[in-house]
């Protein structure tokens, strides 16, 4: 159930991610006046290490209530 959770946010990050840098790359080209590929590598870079960041501060969560329970991954796949 844990992992299913954590696949759906991360998922649902992505999504999200895509969506405000392709907000950002609509209507930011004239704002900051840089070319499309620019913005590509720009907001590419921040959306990836964004995602990576919240990934780990959710993983990391998971494991402290793991740990709290005293559940292992072992036992959590005998279920």
């Amino acid at each position: 159930m844990k992992e299913e959770l954590y696949l759906g946010i991360r998922i649902i990050e992505c999504i999200c991610i895509g969506v405000f840098i392709f907000g950002l790359l609509w209507n930011g080209t004239e704002i900051l006046q840089l070319t499309f590929s620019q913005f590509m590598v720009l907001y590419g870079g921040v959306g990836a290490a964004i995602s990576e960041l919240l990934a780990r501060i959710i993983h990391r969560q998971l494991k402290k209530k793991e740990t709290i329970t005293g559940e292992t991954q072992h036992s959590s796949h005998l279920r």
